[in-house]
């Protein structure tokens, strides 16, 4: 069965107030910062890098306000972002 558009729209992630069992959390996780996520269907981590990474994006597509290169910057080194690229 082939996933459409809408039905990854309909299935939205929230963040789960409840942390995940350590069976389910990955233990080798290298991320500073993890939060627990759930859809209609699973329970699963995001790291702080993947966030930072999609509010990047964000950035670039205009949704949101520009932030200071140097904030970039900053978070680049402190989190190993290497796949953020912004220029001064």
């Amino acid at each position: 069965m082939k996933k459409t558009d809408d039905d990854v729209l309909n299935n939205p992630a929230t963040l789960d107030d409840n942390s995940l069992p350590a069976s389910e959390a990955d233990l080798s996780c290298d991320e500073y910062m993890v939060f627990a996520m759930q859809d209609k269907h699973h329970r699963f981590s995001l790291g702080l890098g993947t966030v930072l990474e999609c509010l990047h994006a964000a950035e670039k597509e205009g949704a949101v306000p520009e932030l200071p290169p140097q904030w970039w910057l900053t978070l680049s080194g402190r989190y190993q972002l290497n796949k953020l690229e912004h220029s001064e």
